[in-house]
């Protein structure tokens, strides 16, 4: 059995959702994800990670080029 963290660090975070420092902390300004304090170290709330990737639109893949009959396009 596995289990969620509750709680992350953030350069786990950062991990994560693939984002930089700068966009992390900016989430967390913008009250997109949840952050705590325990004394001088920020940790990120698992779950509103988790909410805050959901939420992101799907996205948009164009393919170039041709592609071969019967054959699947490849998204980059």
């Amino acid at each position: 059995m596995t289990v969620d963290p509750i709680l992350v660090q953030v350069k786990d975070a950062i991990g994560i959702l693939g984002q930089s420092r700068r966009t992390i902390y900016g989430l967390i300004a913008a009250e997109k994800i949840k952050a705590v304090k325990s004394g001088r170290s920020t940790l990120i709330v698992y779950e509103s990670l988790k909410q805050y990737a959901a939420g992101l639109p799907s996205a948009k893949i164009k393919v170039y080029g041709r592609v071969k009959r019967g054959a699947e396009p490849v998204a980059a």
